[in-house]
């Protein structure tokens, strides 16, 4: 299997502890592999580490799987990847994880190459925030690197696998560590663990270092052909600047970079704590310490003799000093007994230490005045300021690819660029002479852009029939067979499930794209259907436990709503959306409605309900939840509460379920007869007529 393994077959499938089932195996590394697993107890998924069996039988290993265990279970932090359980199983040891739905860091830097310095600096301050809660805790975790970093899909950072971490507060007489041996992966380990002296905190700052600088680079800062090579390098060598690969990485992160990758671990960052303080303060845009503290030029400084000279004593615990002399004085023979590995000199006079250091700062002042003031000379002379030089050495790449190799040459030269060449090879996907490859790629900026041992590389066609594979994996399935057509290839599709690429996006294609094929070949894509269609299950009137497991069986998740319902008892299942019988896309979110049983409420009088006409009081009642029943009573005709209620039935302040039945008492009867006309008045009036 491999990490893209499909599901195992469910009757297949083990069980460990009777609680953990193995769904399909994720990873794989150097004495474990990881599976995606589900908690059948508590019905969430989980990522469970199953020690592989040779190793189960060697006691030491078994000892330092389970102290990965205890360690890794007390550390409770968002950025920690959380330990739930461990055990045995089947002779063989397992430990059952937080399962975290993401890429590693060693993924994203592959697939992305640099990452912007504020991406970069943002997760280094997570993964140091992991550490610092480690450390606060008395654990170290001796293997920070990439592939222990797990990105999110909504990009929170998460610090994995504290295999080899064990107990600061420990019993140092049973250490796991051999005395000599190196534990870790040699391209991220600092120099006192190259020299198997014991790891603490800073050793993880070192480390974490690393990590940072691969971040900026896309590229770690020692590479060996053996992990010997390598570790001597951590303890022997300077790394070259960040900036020197990537023109784009500010001064201040640089400054921090180099710090925390100080040989000497008195003299890099104290802690995860302050690592992180200072990755903090650059984010906000605030002066630095590395800066301050010349963090820079710690960090750059070699020892230039790699190997000591006979009789010179190495330097105490087997570090390397980050700058100054050897500690025999110049006029003790090489093989005298003060040069003995038993014998250390008396230590120079502090007096004329200071002295030398202040004429030494005197100097470099005195030398930078002279620049300034030089480099703003009105008179026009040669020197420059630092800010002009600086401005004249950083270029930045242009892009060229599907240019002709002439215009791209004259292009970058223009740029002022002067040493470039063009390689020529066999593409018929690319028209003839057209550059279809640039090394560096472009918007790049290039703190030496004309050394001539690192050239601007163009690589141009030849037009022939031999072609390299286009890169293809990740594309839309259109997009990529579009691509392959283009440059002659025939493309045949296979379909597969899926838990981590969506619909029609290509998963694997058959011929890498490091490699090169004639025509007419067939390139077979791998082709992500998705986690495939299933029906919703029918899980009405089930418990929320039997629910979860009867969606769980058809791969399905859940997300639970309560409401209030007559009809089904507390905490059972009310319906599911979407509905029985639908189609779904196995992992889909199923929303359970279930029962918080009926709701209740007083019953309320006719004074809150502010009127007494029937037809009024019937609607408030339903509004709240009731149900309504008239029940009339006979009045005497002309009696006012004629179509009023005369009361409610149970009386007004009653707790009752809602949905149930109220009665409203109303009066009924014949209105009262209309009054019959007063008789017209007499008229007793006389008429006057105008005049009389």
């Amino acid at each position: 299997m491999n990490p893209s393994d499909p599901p195992m077959p469910e009757n297949d499938r083990p069980i460990f502890s009777g609680r953990y089932e193995l769904y399909r195996r994720i990873a794989r590394g150097g004495m474990a592999e990881v599976f995606l697993a589900r908690d059948k107890l508590l019905d969430r998924p989980v990522a469970v580490k199953v020690l592989f069996p040779e190793y189960a039988t060697d006691p030491s290993f078994v000892e330092r799987f389970r102290r990965e265990a205890q360690a890794a279970a007390n550390l409770n932090q968002p950025n920690v990847v959380g330990v739930y359980d461990w055990g045995q199983e089947a002779g063989t040891y397992y430990i059952v994880m937080e399962y975290v739905e993401g890429r590693s860091l060693a993924e994203i830097i592959r697939a992305e190459g640099p990452l912007h310095p504020d991406r970069a600096a943002d997760i280094a301050i997570d993964i140091a925030a992991a550490l610092a809660f480690a450390h606060h805790n008395g654990v170290v975790h001796r293997d920070v690197k990439p592939g222990n970093v797990l990105v999110t899909t909504a990009g929170q950072v998460k610090v994995t696998d504290f295999g080899i971490a064990r107990a600061l507060t420990g019993n140092t007489a049973d250490n796991l560590t051999q005395t000599g041996s190196v534990m870790g992966t040699a391209t991220y380990l600092s120099p006192e663990q190259a020299q198997g002296q014991p790891a603490d905190p800073r050793s993880d700052v070192y480390s974490l270092s690393v990590v940072l600088y691969e971040m900026l680079t896309a590229g770690p800062p020692f590479t060996g052909d053996t992990p010997v090579s390598i570790a001597y390098k951590h303890v022997q060598e300077a790394p070259t600047a960040p900036s020197q690969f990537n023109g784009d990485v500010p001064p201040a992160l640089e400054a921090i970079c180099l710090f925390g990758l100080t040989k000497d671990p008195d003299q890099r960052y104290a802690s995860a704590d302050d690592l992180r303080g200072d990755l903090r303060r650059f984010r906000t845009g605030q002066q630095v310490l590395a800066m301050q503290q010349g963090g820079t030029v710690q960090a750059t400084t070699a020892q230039t003799h790699l190997t000591p000279s006979p009789g010179t004593r190495p330097a105490a615990q087997g570090t390397v000093p980050a700058a100054g002399p050897p500690e025999t004085s110049p006029k003790t023979a090489p093989n005298s007994p003060a040069n003995s590995p038993t014998t250390r000199t008396q230590p120079p006079d502090k007096t004329r230490i200071w002295a030398t250091l202040l004429v030494v700062l005197l100097i470099v002042v005195a030398g930078l005045v002279y620049l300034l003031i030089n480099g703003f000379d009105p008179s026009g002379g040669d020197a420059k300021s630092p800010v002009a030089e600086e401005q004249t050495t950083r270029l930045r790449v242009p892009a060229v690819i599907g240019l002709d190799w002439e215009e791209a040459e004259q292009q970058l030269r223009d740029r002022g660029f002067e040493h470039i060449t063009i390689e020529f090879q066999e593409r018929q996907d690319t028209p003839p002479n057209q550059i279809f490859q640039q090394d560096p790629r472009a918007g790049l900026l290039l703190a030496e852009p004309n050394n001539p041992e690192n050239p601007i590389r163009l690589f141009a066609s030849k037009g022939l029939t031999v072609v390299r594979i286009p890169a293809v994996q990740r594309m839309e399935f259109l997009e990529a067979e579009e691509i392959l057509l283009a440059a002659g290839f025939t493309v045949e599709r296979i379909d597969q499930q899926s838990d981590d690429y969506v619909r029609n996006i290509v998963i694997e294609q058959s011929v890498p794209s490091t490699e090169e094929r004639p025509q007419g070949t067939v390139i077979t894509l791998t082709v992500s259907i998705g986690r495939g269609e299933v029906q919703i299950p029918s899980v009405e009137g089930q418990s929320i436990s039997d629910a979860r497991v009867t969606l769980a069986r058809q791969g399905l998740l859940e997300e639970v709503l309560m409401e209030h319902s007559l009809d089904f008892p507390l905490n059972t299942v009310i319906r599911s959306e979407p509905g029985f019988g639908s189609s779904t896309e196995r992992g889909s979110v199923v929303r359970l409605v279930v029962s918080m049983g009926p709701a209740t409420g007083q019953v309320p009088s006719l004074e809150i309900l502010g009127t007494t006409d029937a037809s009024q009081v019937e609607i408030a009642l339903r509004n709240l939840g009731y149900e309504v029943k008239r029940v009339e009573q006979a009045l005497s005709p002309g009696d006012l509460l004629i179509g009023q209620v005369i009361r409610i039935d149970p009386s007004p302040g009653t707790d009752l379920l809602l949905g149930s039945e109220v009665l409203l008492i109303v009066g009924t009867g014949d209105p009262a007869p209309d009054p019959a006309p007063a008789p017209a008045p007499p008229n007793n009036f006389v008429t006057v007529e105008p005049g009389e």
